[in-house]
């Protein structure tokens, strides 16, 4: 059964991408179809952050490379990349808050 509404989780204890990433897929699996989350992470004053939709999500019109684009430019970053999984980092971990609220107003406005 899938996830009406998106996963935002708190910054995370790991600052790998590759773990981030790996979270992301495992959490996305156990939540169904459709589904669409962000993972955040922080170490020191940089951001790092893993978006993840389904397919039903995609087909909704999630997309994941913009959900990290956009709240990575809110944190002074950037990055991106597929509609299903992306990546991007930051440089101004003061925002989280507002990067999570920016990525949870994006994700639902679509599931």
């Amino acid at each position: 059964m899938g996830g009406a509404a998106p996963v935002l989780l708190p910054p995370a204890c790991c600052h790998l991408r590759a773990r981030l990433q790996e979270a992301a897929q495992q959490l996305l699996a156990s939540l169904g179809d459709p589904a669409a989350l962000l993972i955040a992470s922080t170490s020191g004053d940089k951001l790092a952050f893993v978006a993840a939709a389904s397919p039903a999500a995609v087909k909704a019109g999630v997309q994941s490379g913009q959900v990290v684009g956009a709240v990575a430019k809110l944190c002074g970053g950037g990055g991106g990349g597929k509609p299903a999984l992306a990546q991007a980092g930051g440089k101004d971990a003061s925002r989280l808050g507002e990067a999570l609220a920016l990525a949870r107003s994006m994700l639902q406005e679509k599931l």
